[in-house]
């Protein structure tokens, strides 16, 4: 058996004392580390928020196109989590010189920047002098916003009424419609609070755009919209997009197909009345002519030089 040690036991007092001194002696090393640790994560944090922004594609000219270009610019900012510089939500830190307040001073900057070069110069001249990205925003949305501006929706509702489909496709024609839709809806809001009067107002507003989509097509779908007249209830506005689509296809693969039987009518019609007068001529089979002159217009079995020119066979 292994002796007892007759070393004396460290008491429980003793081990504390000695973790605090080690405590003591190391606290500032692991403070350092997580400092260093933590000012990493914020400049990492910093550099992933004011990550370059892509333009939108529409550039703020007016109140005519300020709907179309707010709604891209804010899903843009949207998508990079900037959206509270604009909206106001990000509030501006009372030291500007701690970490949070050059984070801010910096994104507020980029922000700023893309919104002034993200519209006209003309618009850009009325804003550049505001430093603050969410003021720039407020300020164009009060001015060229345009909510209840009566003289936008009479405007919209006329082009709605003189649009048809010409000679667009179907995608093109629902995507002016849609587009003018949205705008109407923008500029002449309809409010309500009862649920079943929006219920109602919603069914009412698609009825009215799926006989404005149907009465604006071309002459060609005339039998497809009969039949959806006909049935006895008004589709919905994406089973009447979607019926009109798929009869779009079937008229385009219909023409092809009969331009395709077409040529092959007349090359079929060209071969039979040419083939008594001409000898087909090819690979396989050569061109057709006279053994003994080389004229293409006899065999040598007629060739007038073997026959005498022109008297009886075997005459010399």
């Amino acid at each position: 058996m292994a002796e007892i040690s007759d070393a004396p036991a460290v008491t429980s007092g003793e081990l504390a004392a000695v973790l605090r001194a080690m405590d003591e002696k190391y606290r500032a090393l692991f403070d350092a580390i997580s400092k260093q640790a933590s000012s990493s994560k914020s400049e990492a944090e910093i550099k992933e928020e004011i990550h370059p922004l892509q333009m939108p594609h529409v550039k703020l000219e007016g109140p005519e196109n300020y709907v179309s270009w707010a709604e891209h610019a804010e899903t843009i900012l949207v998508s990079r989590k900037l959206e509270g510089y604009i909206l106001g939500t990000v509030e501006k830190p009372e030291e500007e010189g701690s970490k949070e307040g050059q984070k801010w001073r910096a994104t507020n900057a980029l922000v700023r920047a893309w919104l002034l070069s993200s519209m006209s110069s003309q618009i850009a001249k009325q804003v550049e002098r505001i430093k603050d990205a969410s003021e720039i925003w407020r300020l164009l949305k009060g001015t060229y916003s345009g909510v209840g501006n009566e003289m936008l929706a009479c405007k919209i509702q006329n082009e709605l009424q003189e649009l048809s489909q010409g000679e667009r496709t179907v995608v093109e024609y629902v995507s002016e419609l849609k587009r003018l839709w949205s705008d109407l809806d923008y500029y002449d809001p309809v409010e309500m609070e009862c649920g079943k009067c929006i219920e109602k107002h919603s069914k009412w507003t698609e009825r009215r755009r799926v006989r404005d989509f149907l009465n604006g097509l071309h002459p060609r779908f005339e039998n497809r919209r009969a039949a959806l007249y006909g049935s006895g209830k008004l589709p919905s506005l994406e089973q009447a997009i979607s019926a009109i689509a798929s009869e779009e296809t079937r008229l385009r693969l219909e023409a092809a197909g009969s331009a395709s039987q077409g040529v092959t009518q007349r090359r079929s019609a060209f071969l039979a009345a040419g083939g008594g007068r001409y000898q087909r001529t090819g690979a396989g089979n050569g061109e057709r002519k006279c053994f003994e002159c080389g004229s293409p217009e006899h065999l040598v079995a007629g060739c007038p030089k073997l026959m005498g020119g022109g008297r009886g066979r075997g005459q010399d």
